[in-house]
C-alpha cells in the first residue's frame, strides 16, 4: 500500500469521495428541482465586472478574483508584442482546488474534467489533471446529454468517488436542455457511489449576453461605440498636450494600452498621462466608467465600461464586443453527502465556493482564496 502523509491523511475519512463542480453558462434561477433540497444560495454574485466564462470558471475554481488568479477574459492583449493571447492554466498566477488536492493527497485523489471546449477543460483543471474531455470536433455539436454521457465514463473508468480519498470531477454545460441531462448524471453518479459519498455543487457563469437588435424600435437608449477610433482621438488629444506620437500602442476589446516608452522618453509620468486620457475619455457619449490599471500585465491601463444598452466595436478588427450585464440572481447549491437543506436569501459571492468543497474534503483552500466556507 501507499504509504500517506499526514496532510494526506486529513484529506480522508466521513467527507465527500467525489465532489461534483458544475458550472453552467448563463446559468439563471430555473434550476432543476432536483436542488430543492440541497443548500441553494439563491443570490450568488461575481464580485467584478466584465465576466465572461474564463474569467468565471477561474474564479471558481481559485476562490478569487482576476486580480489575483490573472485569467480576465477569453482573450488578452499581451503588452510587450501587442498580439492577443488564449487564455490557458500556464497564465492562473494562483493555486486552483485541482492543484490542493493533488498536493494533499500526494497525487492520489483523481482530477477529471468534460467541457465544450479545450480552453474551458484547461482552465477548470488547473495546473493538475488526470483526465480532461473536451469536444475536438467542431463538426460534431455536443449538447448536455452527450456532455453527460462522457461525464459518467470517466466516473466509471476511473473509478471516481471508490475510495476515501477524495476525487474531483468538473463539469461545464451550456445555458440549454441541461435539466433532464444533469437528473441523470445526478441519478447515476448517487447510485454508483452512494448518496451519502457524493457533493454535487452547482453555479452560474454569471452573466448574459444582452440582445439589443430592438432597442431603438421601442426608443430605449442605445448605440455603438468604436474603440479603435477612440484610439486614434486620444492620440491626437495627447499630442496636442505633449508633442505628436502613438500614445495608445494597442486596443483590445474595450481595454487601451498606453506607450510607456514613448511616456518615459517624454519624461511623462504613466499616472499623469492615464489622468489625462481619463478626463477625456469620460466626455465621450456613451462612456460611463474609465477604470485605470497601472502596472498590471494582463489588462490595459486603461478599461472602458458603456452605458447599458450600448455596444463596443473596432471597425480594424471587425470585432463587436457584445453587452454582458450581471444577472439579477443565480444560484449557488451544493447538494448530497448529508448537507441539510436551506434557502439562503443573502447575497454570496461565488468566492466561497472554493473555500466550502476544501473544508468539505478536508484540504486547504486554494492559496488566494480570502473567503469563508459557507457551512
Amino acid at each position: 500500500m501507499l504509504a500517506l502523509s499526514s496532510q494526506a491523511q486529513t484529506a480522508k475519512g466521513s467527507g465527500p469521495r467525489l465532489v461534483v463542480n458544475i458550472t453552467i453558462d448563463q446559468l439563471r434561477n430555473d434550476y432543476p428541482a432536483l436542488f430543492d433540497d440541497g443548500y441553494v444560495c439563491e443570490q450568488g454574485y461575481y464580485p467584478y465586472s466584465q465576466i465572461d466564462l474564463s474569467s468565471a470558471i477561474s474564479s471558481v475554481v481559485t476562490g478569487t478574483s482576476p486580480f489575483y488568479h490573472t485569467i480576465i477574459a477569453d482573450k488578452w492583449l499581451d503588452r510587450h508584442s501587442l498580439q492577443t493571447v488564449t487564455a490557458t492554466p500556464d497564465a492562473i498566477a494562483v493555486s486552483t482546488l485541482a492543484d490542493e488536492l493533488k498536493m494533499a493527497t500526494k497525487g492520489i485523489g483523481k482530477v477529471c474534467v468534460v467541457a465544450t471546449k479545450k480552453e474551458t477543460a484547461a482552465l477548470l483543471s488547473g495546473h493538475n489533471a488526470n483526465r480532461l474531455i473536451w469536444n475536438d470536433d467542431k463538426r460534431n455539436n455536443w449538447d448536455a446529454t452527450s456532455l453527460t454521457v462522457k461525464a459518467l465514463q470517466l466516473v466509471a473508468e476511473e473509478r471516481l468517488g471508490k475510495d476515501t480519498i477524495p476525487d474531483l470531477l468538473f463539469l461545464q454545460y451550456e445555458k440549454d436542455n441541461y435539466k433532464s441531462a444533469l437528473q441523470k448524471l445526478v441519478i447515476e453518479i448517487e447510485r454508483l457511489i452512494g448518496k451519502e459519498h457524493a457533493l454535487f455543487v452547482l453555479t452560474s457563469t454569471g452573466y448574459s449576453e444582452e440582445n439589443t437588435d430592438e432597442y431603438s424600435k421601442y426608443h430605449i437608449p442605445t448605440g455603438v461605440y468604436y474603440i479603435n477610433r477612440t484610439a486614434n482621438l486620444l492620440n491626437m488629444y495627447l499630442g496636442a498636450l505633449w508633442g505628436q506620437g502613438k500614445y495608445v500602442e494597442g486596443t483590445y476589446r474595450n481595454q487601451l494600452y498606453l506607450n510607456h516608452q514613448l511616456l518615459e522618453q517624454k519624461r511623462i509620468t504613466l499616472s499623469d498621462a492615464t489622468l489625462k486620457a481619463k478626463e477625456f475619455l469620460l466626455q465621450m457619449t456613451g462612456v460611463k466608467r474609465v477604470q485605470t490599471h497601472l502596472y498590471e500585465s494582463h489588462i490595459g491601463d486603461l478599461v472602458v465600461e458603456l452605458a447599458p444598452g450600448w455596444q463596443m466595436q473596432n471597425d480594424d478588427t471587425h470585432e463587436q464586443l457584445k453587452t454582458k450585464q450581471a444577472l439579477a440572481c443565480f444560484p449557488i447549491i451544493f447538494y448530497g453527502a448529508n448537507i441539510p437543506a436551506k434557502k439562503v436569501q443573502a447575497p454570496v459571492s461565488i468566492e466561497r465556493i472554493a473555500p466550502t468543497i476544501s473544508k468539505a474534503i478536508r484540504i486547504r483552500a486554494p492559496n488566494a482564496c480570502m473567503a469563508t466556507p459557507l457551512f
